[in-house]
């Protein structure tokens, strides 16, 4: 028999009902939970054991083999929809604070222990009614359990932090403090006991800080450290006053070694860096009382010291004192008044008695009533001047060599200006005939302007020098040095021009000529010119005006340029200039020329 003889009707019909058999016994299966499940739940109900009976009564109504009793099932899971909400809401709640306690996310704990205290509040209410089964329900899911050891683990680790800081040396991430303050206290004993066991850690791990910086030597640090830490802790409304008594601890311990020491300055300097916190910190102590009684005591040191004579010892302490406070009267007033007991000279004598052996000056010059400048023993330039007022400085430099023989020392009229001396020194050169080396006297201090080595050296009027056979660039000629700032430097050769016609300046490429031409087209940095028959560009540093000029320059190339005939049609030359200078409007014809290009290195109109 073959299969498509034996499919009848009959043996489809048969085969049918066998499969549905184990559909027929699921759904059976599904009926018969469903009606216990809404039996169960109604006993339960009943006997008032809501939080189960809202579960059995979700699953019925999941339950989708028969519909029965939909009726009543939806009415009380209505009556209990403030316990499903309980469940969903805390059921969030311990998976998002799980997560965060496994992906150690801190802020993500806070959020879900902040929701905890929303939810909590909205059931636990005196006499209501959702009390008991909020208590039940977090029981289910373990909720206080659950809290109290994902905050054990996050206190463990924050604690840690301090340790780990102290150990780097790096201060710069403290927000272990600000999380742990965050953490509710009653996971950890009363609030008292966990703030007393914060405090603790806080204050151990603070004055381990500052007592590490302070034995760095960073004073200012330490204390700006510690006004820091106050206003963060205030900040966050927390009392650190272990602070306060740890800076000042140690702020003494530092006034008085600097005063044992007698390191005036290091004593001053500190003595007003604590001034400074004391003033942010609105604090007052013995320590401030301490800084400035030893600061006038200074000061009557130094004003003692005067009396005696002792005046360098007196501008010693004024200088020391400066770190506290400005003390440049006092010192003004100190040398004034050791002038004034010494007035043989307005230089010091040199160390080495041998005193000066080139010296230059005059009186009412520069600003001053009496100028000085001379050379000790060891080649040290100094300069010294008194004002009207008596007031005295003196300036010194050692960049002169050492081994060279000095031979003289001037103040040159010509470099100098009415306000600033130039020294210019001699002294004997292995190489040429003369080490020549100047010097400018500034209000601060005396520069060096140039030192060169050559057979002679004159200064021009104009501000430049003529340096015959210079050891260097130049040599064998004589170079022309030009001042650039504070310094002269090599510009080049002095040449002997050539006089030819304008209009033969294209034959005597690169060679420095002088000629007279007509400037027809004026400018800055750039003109043109027309000699007899041709025309010229110039280009230089320099403002050219319309009329006769006569030129010193240097050929270096052609430059294109247009030219523009007139409407007549009579051959003359209307216009000559740059692409981008000529204005085309209805011109009848145009040229390209190639015109010479002169560097100007002097112009006279």
């Amino acid at each position: 028999m073959t299969f498509k003889k034996w499919l009848t009707l009959h043996h489809l019909l048969i085969l049918l009902c066998l499969l549905m058999i184990p559909l027929l016994i699921y759904k059976g299966i599904g009926i018969s939970q469903k009606l216990s499940m809404i039996q169960d739940a109604e006993r339960l109900y009943e006997e008032k054991n809501l939080i189960d009976a809202e579960t059995l009564y979700r699953k019925a109504r999941n339950n989708n083999a028969i519909r029965y009793k939909e009726e009543l099932i939806a009415s009380r899971l209505d009556e209990l929809a403030p316990i499903t909400a309980m469940k969903e809401s805390l059921s969030s709640i311990a998976s998002q604070a799980s997560e965060a306690a496994r992906k150690n996310d801190f802020e993500r704990l806070m959020d879900a222990y902040t929701d905890l205290q929303k939810v909590r509040s909205s059931y636990m209410t005196p006499e209501g009614p959702y009390s008991e089964y909020y208590k039940k329900v977090s029981e289910q899911y373990s909720i206080s359990q659950g809290f109290t050891e994902y905050f054990k683990k996050f206190r463990t680790a924050l604690l840690e932090q301090p340790k780990q800081n102290l150990s780097a040396g790096k201060y710069d991430d403290e927000s272990f403090k600000w999380k742990l303050l965050r953490i509710p206290a009653h996971f950890f004993g009363t609030e008292q006991e966990w703030l007393d066991e914060l405090n603790a850690a806080f204050k151990e791990y603070d004055e381990a800080k500052l007592e590490r910086i302070t034995a760095n030597g960073y004073i200012e640090a330490m204390l700006q450290n510690a006004s820091s830490m106050l206003s963060v802790y205030e900040k966050h409304q927390h009392d650190a006053p272990w602070i306060k008594a740890k800076t000042e601890a140690l702020m003494e311990a530092v006034l008085k070694k600097d005063w044992d020491n007698e390191d005036y300055a290091a004593f001053a300097l500190h003595s007003r860096q604590f001034e400074t916190y004391a003033s942010t910190a609105s604090t007052r102590s013995k320590v401030l009382g301490y800084a400035k009684n030893g600061i006038n005591k200074l000061l009557r040191s130094a004003k003692k010291s005067i009396s005696s004579g002792n005046y360098q010892e007196a501008i010693d302490l004024y200088t020391a004192i400066s770190n506290y406070q400005d003390t440049k009267a006092e010192i003004r007033a100190t040398e004034l008044a050791w002038t004034a007991a010494e007035p043989v000279r307005l230089l010091p004598v040199p160390s080495d008695g041998e005193g000066y052996k080139h010296a230059d000056g005059g009186v009412k010059k520069f600003g001053s009533s009496i100028y000085v400048a001379a050379i000790d023993a060891s080649s040290q330039l100094f300069f010294g001047r008194m004002n009207s007022e008596e007031s005295v400085q003196i300036l010194s430099n050692r960049d002169l060599a050492t081994h060279a023989q000095i031979r003289s020392l001037r103040i040159d009229p010509v470099l100098s200006t009415s306000s600033t001396p130039v020294v210019v020194v001699e002294a004997e050169s292995a190489a040429r005939e003369t080490l020549y080396t100047a010097f400018e006297v500034l209000e601060d201090r005396i520069q060096l302007m140039f030192s060169i080595e050559a057979d002679d050296l004159i200064v021009q009027h104009d501000d430049t020098l003529h340096v015959v056979n210079p050891l260097g660039e130049g040599e064998g000629e004589t170079a022309i040095y030009v001042r650039y700032g504070d310094n002269f430097e090599f510009t080049g050769i002095k040449q002997n021009y050539v006089d030819i016609a304008a209009d033969n300046v294209s034959q005597y490429l690169g060679t420095l000529v002088r000629f007279t031409c007509t400037i027809t087209s004026p400018g800055t940095g750039e003109a043109f010119a027309f000699g007899e028959n041709s025309h010229i560009v110039l280009q230089g540093d320099f403002t050219f005006y319309e009329g006769e000029a006569t030129i010193i320059g240097r050929f270096t190339h052609y430059a294109e340029q247009y030219t523009v005939a007139p409407r007549t049609g009579d051959g003359q030359e209307q216009f000559i200039g740059s692409p981008d200078e000529i204005i085309m409007i209805d011109q009848p014809s145009t040229q390209t020329v190639l015109v010479p290009v002169v560097k100007v290195e002097s112009v006279k109109q």
